[in-house]
């Protein structure tokens, strides 16, 4: 190989070297837009809302330690949930959580980790508890479910199951 040919190659492979070096110090990879990224947009602590219905009356009332909006699907991130969904005369269901999600417009609510869902009476009796870790709730159809193992403590019977179905507005559940 001539001298001449040996000098080209390395003064080739410099360049392409000293390219690429100066690409990535100079930063030009392409900055994400502001609808690629997932930071909130804003955020509350103990955040509280009621929902009321078509007579005026509390449908339910969502409580969180922390919540913050996600402007690109306009959902919201909730830390430490807890919802209560009034059933007319019935007593409230009460649900808790350690992490949450509501979509865009309020009609799915996932609750995740530690899940329970309870009812006590106006004496403060637990009539129906219970525990599991993932339960989506659907507040207009007054509807929740979940596919995730499930312990059921009812006044003095306890079911264990996978899957659980429960409607609100007639005090069933499906296992």
């Amino acid at each position: 190989m001539s001298r001449r040919l040996f000098l080209f190659l390395i003064l080739a492979v410099t360049a392409v070297g000293s390219g690429w070096l100066m690409k990535r110090i100079s930063g030009t990879e392409p900055v994400p837009s502001v609808s690629d990224r997932i930071d909130p947009d804003y955020y509350m602590e103990d955040f509280t809302t009621i929902s009321m219905d078509e007579n005026g009356l509390p449908a339910s009332k969502l409580y969180a330690v922390y919540m913050e909006h996600n402007p690109v699907d306009d959902t919201l991130e909730l830390y430490e949930p807890n919802l209560e969904v009034y059933r007319g005369e019935s007593d409230p269901l009460r649900i808790t959580a350690d992490k949450g999600w509501v979509t865009n417009n309020n009609e799915v609510i996932l609750l995740r980790g530690k899940v329970r869902m309870w009812i006590e009476d106006a004496a403060g009796q637990v009539t129906l508890n219970v525990d599991t870790t993932e339960v989506r709730v659907l507040l207009l159809e007054e509807y929740a479910e979940t596919d995730q193992n499930a312990t059921i403590v009812a006044k003095r019977t306890t079911v264990k199951g996978r899957g659980i179905r429960a409607h609100f507005d007639d005090n069933r559940l499906e296992i």
